[in-house]
């Protein structure tokens, strides 16, 4: 499997947050000869299912992205919009976007604001709020199509260079990415527990997905999936594996425990960070599911977070698949934890 190719057309995917249907067909594209079964459940989830014996392992990886939606536009295609996640405005600024109208079809739009020689002096240095921002679409000569709620992410084509991949939304389709490739190489196995892939929807905004797909799924373990800061200071970097989260109240101990254990007796990199409350991921629900479900959160590093140039390297995603599929494979069906 070409791991960076991969990675491109899944940050180049259209997958706002609720509306990752075209995220979904790269997904199932390269998934499905490693699974035996895919479908999306009722609240939005693709999920890839890889028989195997009864312990029940689920792995969740969510796949929408931080987006916008228009709120208004006027007669001169000039549209205001809200975000979808957590954006920050000083990355939307001069930006392309590409805007998802009802009737089908695409269309593009600029975020464009007051030009340097038209604004105040006092107020020049200023950072602009969303209240100032807008998309004008007038470039478009149906911009009269663009309507409220009509869907647009910032239009930026992924690419690889150095062992690295830069490109929007690889917050979470990175780890969609370890999934995939897990998948592949338990494929490799004749006895493998039962995995359940879930792709999943809507984290950004509160990660309804994951708790959905978590309670239908009556699983013995979670393992959800998300990228974390590169940050020297607390020294987790890029290049140099998953960071473990460990400790805290969300991370199951013997789980943790057993997942290191493979981890240094295999000599697979990995990372650590210390989870000392809620953990912001799919984890947070995956863990109170039903009855409770023991939870492990491993997470990618990544540069430059919910912008259009993130950055991850390909041999941390590699990594981390051979590290879960071989994990998985050590845990025995029988097994009481």
């Amino acid at each position: 499997m070409n791991l960076a190719r991969l990675l491109v057309d899944l940050s180049n995917a259209f997958g706002p947050v609720g509306y990752e249907s075209e995220v979904h067909s790269v997904i199932k594209e390269a998934i499905d000869p490693f699974v035996d079964e895919t479908y999306t459940d009722e609240i939005g989830n693709l999920i890839a299912v890889k028989k195997g014996d009864k312990k029940r392992i689920g792995v969740f990886t969510h796949v929408d992205e931080v987006s916008l939606v228009i709120s208004k536009i006027d007669e001169r295609g000039f549209a205001r919009f809200e975000e979808l996640g957590g954006i920050d405005p000083k990355v939307l600024i001069s930006q392309k976007v590409k805007i998802k109208c009802r009737d089908g079809e695409e269309r593009a739009g600029v975020i464009g604001m007051l030009a340097p020689h038209l604004q105040k002096k006092e107020t020049r240095g200023e950072v602009p709020s969303f209240d100032e921002l807008f998309i004008d679409a007038s470039i478009n000569p149906d911009f009269e199509k663009i309507d409220v709620g009509d869907l647009a992410v910032v239009d930026f084509s992924a690419f690889e260079m150095n062992g690295k991949v830069s490109g929007k939304a690889l917050d979470d389709r990175a780890c969609a990415a370890i999934s995939i490739e897990t998948a592949r190489e338990l494929s490799k196995y004749s006895l493998t527990p039962t995995v359940y892939f879930v792709f999943t929807t809507r984290e950004e905004v509160g990660a309804i997905g994951a708790k959905g797909a978590a309670e239908a799924l009556e699983l013995d373990l979670g393992v959800a999936m998300d990228v974390t800061h590169h940050d020297k200071e607390s020294d987790i970097e890029l290049g140099k594996g998953p960071a473990l989260t460990v400790g805290g109240p969300n991370i199951h101990k013997k789980y943790f425990e057993l997942l290191n254990n493979y981890a240094k007796d295999n000599e697979i990199k990995v990372q650590y960070e210390f989870g000392s409350g809620r953990t912001g991921t799919d984890a947070d629900n995956v863990q109170i599911a039903g009855i409770g479900i023991p939870t492990l959160l491993l997470s990618l590093p990544e540069m430059h977070m919910h912008t259009p140039v993130e950055v991850v390297q390909i041999s941390d995603v590699a990594g981390t698949a051979r590290l879960l599929a071989g994990f998985f494979v050590s845990l025995k069906g029988d097994e009481e934890i």
